[in-house]
């Protein structure tokens, strides 16, 4: 029992931005980053515009230092772009359930980064949310879904044959982050407070009312990058969100 594949996102060559006005109010901006493509050039380039708290927490990292210096990179320079700053000048902070926001202006944005990928979402809509994951070998992954997932989703994975349920594991999985993110709870707030039955491309989600509870404005999207990545956007419109994808290494986008 399993739905049809879900189609890879088609990429947007190029766009060089230099205003939020680019940014229509429904628009969904995703730039997806290989960190495997990432060059030294780019990594000495990065630590020049990291703030120092970033660069003393880069510092912290015994691993995956890289990644969180090319997901700074991505953030900065696709974030410069859409509010005139230079790089450097971009402010971070936080909400009280801390999601990252940015002081100025009317973007807003969301970041996943799993394996060698990075992924940001930028756009008007306030709650957005955007998460990837690569799928991980030898998981207990029903062990997973048993103890964190609703119950009727553990019933369902528990249906699938193998290949399946790795599939709609890691489908639920990166929808409920997404979602999580969006609203800023996080996964602490439960990842059983939603709910989602999937068909095919479809998807509908069914929130706890401790979480909101009201379904009718909130859209999900899902791809999938490669057979081994997964990754999924959550956003609250009253308009339909319209999602283009970009690659955050290609010209002339960030020269």
């Amino acid at each position: 029992m399993t739905t049809p594949p879900l189609t890879a996102p088609v990429f947007t060559p190029h766009l060089s931005i230099n205003s939020s006005e680019q940014l229509a109010d429904n628009a969904v901006h995703l730039w997806l980053l290989d960190i495997n493509q990432f060059t030294t050039g780019h990594y000495t380039y990065t630590e020049q515009i990291m703030s120092s708290a970033e660069r003393e927490r880069a510092l912290k990292f015994v691993r995956g230092k890289n990644e969180y210096i090319a997901s700074r990179w991505l953030l900065r320079k696709v974030l410069a772009g859409y509010t005139n700053l230079a790089p450097e000048a971009v402010e971070f902070l936080r909400t009280a359930k801390g999601k990252p926001y940015l002081p100025q202006g009317d973007i807003h944005f969301s970041l996943s980064h799993s394996g060698h990928r990075a992924l940001l979402a930028v756009a008007k809509t306030e709650l957005i949310g955007v998460d990837i994951e690569e799928i991980k070998a030898a998981r207990d992954l029903l062990g997973i879904a048993e103890s964190y997932y609703h119950p009727q989703e553990f019933a369902y994975l528990q249906t699938l044959n193998e290949e399946a349920r790795r599939e709609h594991f890691y489908r639920f999985w990166t929808l409920k982050e997404a979602f999580l993110k969006a609203t800023g709870a996080g996964i602490s707030a439960g990842l059983e407070k939603i709910q989602f039955e999937l068909a095919g491309a479809n998807i509908r989600a069914q929130i706890a009312a401790s979480l909101g509870g009201d379904t009718d404005e909130w859209q999900f999207h899902q791809w999938a990058l490669t057979a081994q990545d997964y990754c999924a956007l959550a956003g609250k419109s009253c308009q339909p969100l319209e999602v283009t994808w970009f690659d955050a290494l290609a010209t002339p986008a960030f020269p």
